[in-house]
């Protein structure tokens, strides 16, 4: 039975999984009882927590639009390659500078970069864009000491029970300004490595972007949060004829991650490729503006069924994946033997790809695509084979902000030895059990609405968290059924939308 005696805490991502942990770490005395919902710890657990955040602002994919750019797809060169549907290429961790072991955040190694260096991306650009609204309803996306703020209850809101991208920015945004979180992130730095050295600290190295100048330090700490999210690193699958023709058409070819508004579509031929929620998200807005809309998919969707009859419905056609593209002509052969062309833009709405560049061990991506499993982690959490590593925020739900939470207050009760681990062989036994009663991609990870709570959330916090940390469903858990009410206006705004019988502007709402 192992016993913690952790003083230090890297973060490594502030989107909500990172924000969620720093949170209940701020929350959680020596002795494991929570605060959680009250003022700070009178004696903190940690001496030190340190989050690590690329991007400007804390958020994640719901930071507030920070001004660049997003790319259309991975330069050429790395389309070249015919590796673009692989994570390791598109997503690389920069090489670390001579002596970088030596230096300190007060006393980094500084190493000029040239800005428009597209050898070595980060992708930190939100995939947010301006007409988008949650899938999930208000009550289910905060956390539990976060308000289900009234106005956002009136069911005369174009858009109820959803909160459009700008509220629910603005919520996170206020939360974390509220609570004073800011003092802890350190933004605009990447994590180019982690791993354990000879006196069992964790060594972080750490690359701080100032544009011109990247600034490169190493710290210790003796343990790390992975919570970077997995709604970064953009999957393109690999489509025998795809770099070329990209090559040779540079403005066809483009992922959801870089969708900003509709003007692109307007007038349009368009090939969607995906069957997706981003593809019910994008196609409602695409359909009445554009000329032609085909929609490729590889199969069904289980987590929100409307779509598949959806992303078919009356004046859109339905195709099966892509077998090629012609790079010369741009026509796309089809698995079923069937063919389409002269197609002005080709969206991906294929999803992300979960991704740990920085860690080549414990935590293993297995067959890396949009559909990967992660392996190495017991409950989706405690790395197996060093429980001083967690992640939070790797299960699929639709209560994601819920499962977060639980998954943060997992980690603050074993940590404080409110709660112990089995042994590490019944940890792999249990992750050998699980994988073979589950399916070995993404599902793996997913748990539906109604199935989440007994299946997942009370047994991670029964199990690990603090005797006196609530469940975070306690009171939310008696409005599961406001997701499925959800999903059946989810599927009256697409028709809504894509019929032109409302508006985009309809469905815009600002804080």
């Amino acid at each position: 039975m192992t016993k913690f005696n952790i003083k230090s805490v890297a973060i490594i991502g502030a989107g909500p999984a990172g924000i969620a942990s720093l949170y209940e770490f701020l929350h959680t005395n020596k002795d494991g009882t929570s605060t959680v919902g009250k003022e700070v710890a009178e004696n903190p657990l940690f001496d030190k927590i340190v989050v690590f955040e690329q991007k400007s602002q804390a958020g994640g994919i719901w930071t507030p639009d920070i001004g660049t750019k997003s790319l259309r797809v991975p330069p050429q060169s790395m389309f070249d390659t015919e590796q673009y549907n692989n994570p390791d290429v598109i997503h690389k961790s920069e090489p670390k500078p001579e002596g970088v072991l030596a230096a300190t955040v007060e006393n980094p190694i500084l190493v000029k970069v040239n800005p428009k260096d597209d050898t070595h991306l980060d992708w930190q650009e939100t995939g947010v864009y301006p007409d988008l609204f949650t899938n999930i309803p208000s009550r289910f996306v905060r956390f539990s000491y976060q308000p289900n703020e009234e106005k956002y209850q009136d069911p005369s809101r174009t858009i109820y029970p959803f909160l459009s991208h700008h509220e629910l920015t603005s919520r996170f945004s206020s939360f974390v300004e509220k609570e004073q979180l800011e003092k802890y992130i350190r933004f605009k730095t990447r994590i180019e490595e982690v791993y354990k050295d000879e006196n069992n600290k964790w060594v972080i190295t750490a690359n701080h972007d100032k544009e011109t100048v990247h600034e490169w330090y190493a710290e210790e700490f003796d343990a790390v949060v992975v919570a970077n999210g997995h709604y970064t690193v953009p999957f393109i699958p690999h489509i025998p004829g795809l770099a070329e023709y990209s090559r040779k058409n540079p403005e066809v070819v483009i992922h959801a991650k870089a969708y900003k508004n509709v003007d692109e579509f307007n007038g349009k031929s368009v090939l969607n490729v995906g069957g997706s929620i981003s593809t019910e998200n994008l196609i409602q807005y695409i359909y009445p503006v554009a000329r032609r809309l085909s929609v490729s998919r590889r199969g069904d969707h289980k987590v929100f069924p409307f779509i598949n009859e959806a992303i078919v419905s009356e004046g859109i056609v339905g195709k099966p994946p892509i077998e090629r593209i012609d790079p010369e002509t741009g026509i796309v052969y089809f698995t079923d033997g069937s063919l389409e062309g002269d197609f002005d833009k080709i969206l991906f709405t294929t999803g992300y790809h979960y991704h740990y560049p920085f860690l080549k061990k414990l935590i293993e991506v297995v067959a890396p695509s949009n559909a990967s499993r992660v392996s190495g982690l017991y409950w989706d959490i405690f790395a197996i084979e060093d429980p001083t590593l967690a992640a939070v925020g790797v299960p699929v739900t639709g209560l994601k902000f819920t499962s977060i939470e639980a998954e943060a207050a997992a980690v603050a009760g074993i940590w404080s030895n409110s709660k112990d681990l089995p042994s590490k062989e019944e940890q792999r036994q249990w992750e050998q059990k699980y994988v073979a009663s589950r399916p070995h991609n993404i599902d793996y990870h997913y748990y539906a609405p109604d199935e989440v709570q007994e299946k997942y959330i009370d047994k991670v916090i029964d199990q690990f968290a603090s005797p006196s940390r609530y469940n975070p469903l306690i009171e939310d858990g008696k409005h599961i059924d406001d997701i499925f009410l959800g999903v059946a206006n989810l599927e009256k705004l697409f028709y809504k939308l894509k019929n032109n019988e409302l508006s985009i502007k309809d469905t815009l709402y600002r804080d």
